[in-house]
């Protein structure tokens, strides 16, 4: 089963010569101004867009690509945005509930876009390593190791169940009710559970100390740990 939107983007602009943890920090502080504009603020939210198409033409990213990935997420955003406009529409008249909608997009759009183009300039191992030169917290870093490497055999698990069921519950529709929807999800919660108890087991067994050793450098030569 493939999960396109993990796949990477194999940028070749300016921005990857950069230090990764500049890019970091710079990413962070656009996501923190693009979250403190007020919701009716609609010139810093176009001065903010021509900032982060500024910066996507530097990274060297495929703009139909970056458009793909951030039409799958803005999905979510349009409902989540619906569902804040909706809860204030006793409190607020038709307009304001229309800015409300429209402010949470316009918020979660351009957030989402500066985390693809940091996804897609650093690849994950360079991410971690500027993360753990940042000061975060190893244990973070490490889980979000472990959660990049084991997330692929998850999707493969779950492939595997959904050709299992297919298999073993003949439909002419293709759709999945929720009913067995939430029984697939509900054993690859058990299934990812016993793995990750067994995969402890054997790291202990094998020396682990809760710090990650890696082959895959960043610019400055430092590991993951």
């Amino acid at each position: 089963m493939k999960l396109d939107f993990h796949a990477p983007l194999n940028s070749s602009g300016p921005l990857t010569r950069l230090d990764p943890r500049w890019l970091v920090v710079a990413t962070v502080a656009f996501v923190l101004l693009v979250v403190a504009t007020p919701p009716t603020a609609w010139r810093a939210f176009v001065i903010e867009g021509l900032v982060l198409s500024f910066f996507m033409g530097l990274s060297g990213l495929s703009p139909r690509t970056l458009l793909r990935r951030w039409l799958a997420f803005l999905v979510l955003v349009v409902f989540l945005a619906a569902m804040v406009a909706l809860g204030r529409s006793r409190s607020a008249g038709q307009g304001a509930i229309f800015e409300v909608f429209a402010g949470v997009v316009a918020k979660n759009g351009l957030a989402f876009g500066a985390m693809l183009i940091l996804g897609g300039v650093l690849p994950f191992p360079r991410l971690l390593g500027a993360l753990s030169r940042l000061g975060i917290p190893a244990v973070l870093v490490t889980t979000l190791h472990f959660m990049e490497r084991y997330v692929h055999v998850l999707i493969d698990e779950l492939g595997r169940m959904l050709q299992a069921r297919r298999a073993r519950n003949f439909r002419r529709s293709g759709r999945l009710d929720w009913g067995i929807l939430g029984g697939l999800l509900g054993v690859l919660f058990v299934r990812a559970m016993e793995r990750g108890e067994r995969v402890h087991a054997a790291m202990l067994a094998r020396g682990w100390d809760g710090t990650i050793g890696a082959l895959d450098l960043d610019t400055d030569g430092a590991d993951l740990a």
